[in-house]
């Protein structure tokens, strides 16, 4: 027979267990196949778009789970990844270069489970079997960048050699170089046309 000291012991010991079945219970629902909408630099994702995606995807006939905004991003969930890969070929073509459309796995836990807190276990890229990740690179940023980077140079340069001029500037894709006098222009042809060691 249990005393009240045992007794006690075996509740905490049920509840505890009961507590961790209950937030372990998002790891059985698994994961949906999901295309997640969200907005480029220029753009904002808005919930009237959903209509503009569902139209979209029934055009195409690709079936769909559920369609969820949130946070500013449409997560379409839907049942396998080759509607996935359609879906995200459909929906890229539609909306433009203004938005990103990306594959992703979304969690397939249920709202009362989700308003609990529970929520399924990340795995990390060694158990989940990598990451696909894809930069895009805006060129003209870039080509600025450099150009801004290069007027400040030649200006240090010149200086550096002693070299008067009268301006560096930025102008459309290159660098004008404004010298006081042929002497100057000379030297300056000479400086930049060694070899640097």
């Amino acid at each position: 027979m249990l005393n009240k000291n045992s007794l006690w012991k075996v509740l905490c010991a049920i509840v505890v267990i009961g507590l961790c079945a209950l937030y372990a219970l998002p790891n059985i629902y698994g994961e949906d196949h999901a295309v997640q909408i969200s907005a480029g630099r220029d753009a904002t994702v808005t919930e009237s778009m959903v209509e503009q995606v569902k139209s979209t995807l029934a055009e195409k006939n690709i079936s769909v789970k559920r369609i969820e905004f949130a946070d500013e991003q449409i997560l379409v969930r839907v049942p396998d990844s080759d509607s996935q890969l359609v879906a995200r070929e459909a929906l890229e073509s539609a909306l433009g270069d203004d938005y990103f459309v990306a594959m992703n796995l979304a969690p397939d836990t249920p709202e009362w489970l989700e308003e609990l807190g529970g929520t399924p276990m990340k795995l990390g890229l060694d158990l989940r079997g990598g990451v696909h990740f894809l930069m895009e690179v805006d060129m003209s940023e870039v080509i600025t960048k450099s150009l801004e980077d290069a007027e400040s140079g030649f200006r240090t340069s010149l200086r550096e050699e002693g070299i008067r001029y009268r301006g560096v500037t930025q102008k459309d894709n290159h660098v004008d170089i404004t010298f006081r006098d042929e002497e100057a222009l000379d030297k300056a042809e000479f400086f930049i046309t060694q070899p640097k060691r």
